[in-house]
């Protein structure tokens, strides 16, 4: 490693904190000369099929605030898939990138009747049916012969306001998105 300064007690701790919830997962603080700061790399095979800001909301689910705050203040994060380079990792998109196609992206939803068979098959409880991700859009999506790219779309703008999984969507974001874009 060339002398790279790196911090085995901030791995060990949240290797500690977080191998429950994440198997298998591997944690490397070191200082990143890429950005001249402290970074820390979560590596693990559950990342492969989630987004960027997906990957990011699991381990902050998992990681207290306050270690956050004060472990971790100014740390750059990368939640990487095993093989997935930094590069990979930066190309993905981000829900900013749909921004100017939101409106566009809603309006598909709504005329396939996404938000009324997403509600539909969460039934009369949606957190107890919610499996903590976009499982159920991804499905209805799919089904509706979306492509992949257009699923991952939605996704991007369901996490854009604020939702990570089916029963936020249904709970939260289809009324925001149908009060800024119903004719």
């Amino acid at each position: 490693m060339g002398g790279a300064v790196r911090d085995n007690t901030i791995e060990t701790e949240l290797i500690e904190m977080l191998s429950d919830k994440f198997p298998g997962i591997e944690v490397e603080a070191i200082h990143s000369e890429r950005w001249d700061r402290m970074s820390v790399s979560f590596r693990w095979s559950g990342f492969a099929d989630l987004l960027p800001e997906e990957r990011f909301q699991r381990l902050v689910g998992v990681i207290p605030e306050s270690f956050r705050a004060t472990r971790l203040a100014g740390f750059i994060w990368l939640e990487l898939c095993p093989g997935e380079s930094i590069d990979d990792f930066l190309k993905h998109p981000r829900s900013e990138d749909v921004a100017e196609r939101e409106g566009e992206i809603y309006r598909r939803l709504d005329e396939a009747g996404f938000f009324a068979g997403l509600k539909k098959s969460l039934g009369r409880s949606p957190q107890k049916s919610c499996t903590g991700g976009f499982t159920k859009v991804a499905e209805a999506l799919l089904a509706a012969k979306w492509t992949a790219d257009a699923v991952r779309d939605a996704k991007l703008v369901f996490i854009r306001h604020g939702a990570y999984c089916d029963c936020q969507v249904v709970e939260t974001v289809a009324a925001a998105l149908k009060e800024s874009y119903a004719d």
